[in-house]
């Protein structure tokens, strides 16, 4: 039988059951003297030196933050920090205090999601031996050699051969102590009429499929004998652990450099991967061979903003080229197209062309619009009005997949000085395409005084200069209010902010929200590791505003507003400013050609574009206010 070792855990309700019964304010109290302040308690923080009182602690929020030395977390995290114990230990310590028993759960008898896991690692260990462990294997060795690949391929891909044979897998697996019904449940077996079983994958090259944590979850097989009447590539079906449109293969492999560059390679097939991989694109992932699904985009989108598109040169590869394109969009990356040389596939081209020449492809790759207009240049559309007409038509529906408003216009722009258009008549075929958005409305601060009132509302003794935009946009983050979370991941992108720290936060609240479906600020900041983005996220949630009397009114409306128009005012001022930057740096080149008595007319055209910009972000940003689930907003009259 096979053994697992015994993973005690305790569950995460029995976490929050003790947290919520626990008064912040009675643990810290053992070890800080608290004086009432307004709503929170404040004290000498016991983590550093200090003389005037900086130590924070909020019992709405169950909560605390030094303001001197930026330690801050919750109950949990200050037993851990004063006591010097683990979080186990801090979680016990505190559940006798309360009178909530600990009951651990035993994940040692693996549950039926868990076997599947152990199954197709067994598995992918069993084909992996097979190809370099075996006589038989020899044959799948020299094929994957004579595609290109090295060893070091084949190992980091745990390449591997399925036996030729009805059941060595299912005889070895049962030694295991794996049951058929597991087996079948993973996708490796088949049951035949009589209710026996037969190994699914048979004398075939074998690709394991891992998971975006590293872990095998089924399988892609190629057809190595002529005698083999299925398909050219069997894959697993679908099971509890896999879904081959919510996968992209490589990812595993390629995630950090993805993250690091900003940018995804998408190929089509398990060779392109391979073969780009191991020229020295790691950024590469594959759609296995299927069309680019929005699933498949949603996992880019955690990592970069812009996605590479890499399929075949002939119509099938075009055709998926397009769909991805407009899946992408749609999910506001950035997409850009590489152009191969007919007859030649990403595997193919850097096999026999090179890493440098494909090197030199993606440093020449086309946008969208000029990959449309590039397929309707081949089939002729240009040669007749009527066909002009109904490509620009097609660019035209791309651009309206585009949930951003100020790009759509920017990318507008484009189409309409390519084609020497008025961009009146591009902008009403556009709104054709657009489907209705119901768009939240702004928080508008008091309109006089508003910087000086804002300067006012700086914390006291910020512990990074982080701008006030990113700052409130991480604090109605942290809240978890589903519609906030979704409305801000569908407007902003990473590179929209500038703060390291906030970016990680971000990011991870974004992973939090799509792994699990929802978001726990407190589960997430006692699982925070990172002791510097713990102390950002509870300064952030516990900022300590020094308020003037209008300030003060505004504070009290802003209590009671709702976190979607918190965050649409973030939004709206993260992207003014970015656009105040290149409003400024454009001045600044501008008053230095005026000083070398140098053209100034790029400047100049530029800073009235900047500024058009500036007004329709000032448009679509301060729309009508956001309607309830069910709620139609209705518009009035300026007169009345």
């Amino acid at each position: 039988m096979a053994k697992f070792v015994a993973i005690m855990r305790i569950p995460d309700e029995t976490i929050e059951q003790i947290r919520s019964s626990a008064d912040i304010v009675d643990v810290v109290s053992a070890h800080v003297r608290l004086k009432k302040r307004g709503k929170n308690f404040v004290g000498l923080c016991p983590f550093h030196t200090e003389k005037t009182p900086s130590f924070t602690v909020s019992p709405d929020k169950q909560m605390y933050h030094c303001f001197g030395c930026a330690k801050g977390g919750n109950v949990f995290t200050f037993i851990m920090e004063t006591e010097k114990v683990s979080f186990v230990e801090a979680v016990r310590a505190l559940g006798d205090r309360v009178g909530i028993p600990i009951v651990l759960e035993e994940s040692g008898v693996p549950g039926e999601v868990d076997r599947l896991y152990e199954v197709c690692r067994f598995a992918g260990k069993c084909f992996h031996e097979n190809l370099l462990q075996t006589e038989e294997g020899r044959f799948a060795l020299e094929y994957f050699r004579g595609r290109g690949f090295d060893d070091e391929t084949i190992r980091s891909f745990g390449l591997g051969y399925s036996m030729n044979s009805w059941e060595s897998l299912l005889t070895r697996a049962r030694q295991e102590g794996f049951s058929e019904e597991e087996l079948l449940k993973a996708g490796l077996v088949r049951q035949r009429e009589d209710g026996s079983h037969y190994d699914y994958f048979r004398g075939r090259a074998m690709f394991p499929i891992f998971s975006v944590a590293g872990r095998v979850i089924g399988f892609g097989a190629r057809k190595l004998r002529e005698d083999d009447v299925a398909g050219k590539y069997l894959n697993s079906p679908e099971t509890l652990i896999y879904n081959k449109s919510r996968i992209l293969y490589g990812l595993f492999n390629a995630k950090e450099a993805i993250r690091s560059e900003q940018k995804a390679i998408v190929v089509e097939g398990y060779a392109d991967l391979l073969s780009l991989h191991q020229a020295g694109f790691i950024n590469v992932v594959a759609s296995s061979g299927t069309a680019l699904t929005r699933e498949q985009v949603q996992l880019v989108k955690r990592y970069a903003r812009t996605i590479t598109l890499v399929f075949d040169p002939d119509s099938a590869g075009a055709s998926a080229t397009l769909r991805g394109v407009d899946v992408a969009l749609e999910e506001d990356l950035d997409v850009e197209t590489v152009l191969l040389p007919d007859g030649k596939d990403p595997d193919l081209f850097v096999q026999t062309e090179g890493a440098q020449a494909f090197q030199y492809l993606l440093d020449h790759a086309v946008s969208f619009i000029d990959y449309k207009a590039d397929q309707h240049l081949k089939s002729g559309s240009f040669t007749t009005p009527e066909g002009t007409t109904e490509a620009i038509r097609s660019i035209v529906q791309s651009i309206a997949r585009i949930k951003d408003e100020l790009k759509r216009n920017i990318y507008l722009k484009h189409v309409a000085e390519k084609y020497d258009l008025y961009e009146s008549v591009l902008h009403r075929e556009m709104e054709k395409w657009i489907s209705p958005r119901k768009t939240p409305a702004r928080a508008v601060p008091p309109a006089s005084s508003s910087e000086e009132q804002r300067m006012e509302m700086q914390p006291a003794k910020p512990s990074a200069p982080i701008g006030t935009a990113e700052r409130d946009l991480l604090a109605v983050l942290l809240t978890g209010d589903p519609a906030t979370l979704e409305y801000v991941f569908a407007n902003i992108t990473m590179t929209d902010l500038e703060d390291s720290r906030v970016k990680e936060l971000v990011q991870r609240v974004l992973e939090r929200v799509e792994s699990t479906g929802r978001f726990d600020f407190h589960l997430f900041l006692t699982e925070l590791e990172d002791e510097s983005l713990r102390n950002l996220a509870s300064e952030v949630m516990l900022a300590k505003y020094e308020l003037s009397k209008g300030w003060q009114e505004l504070d009290a409306r802003i209590q009671k507003a709702e976190p979607l128009t918190l965050a649409r005012d973030a939004v709206f001022r993260l992207k003014k400013n970015i656009i105040d930057r290149e409003i400024a740096a454009n001045r600044k080149g501008l008053r230095e050609a005026e000083q070398q008595g140098k053209e100034t007319r790029s400047f100049t055209l530029r800073h009235v574009e900047l500024l058009e910009i500036l007004k329709e972000l000032e448009r679509i940003y301060r729309g009508e206010p956001i309607p309830k689930p069910g709620q139609t907003v209705e518009k009035h009259d300026e007169q009345q």
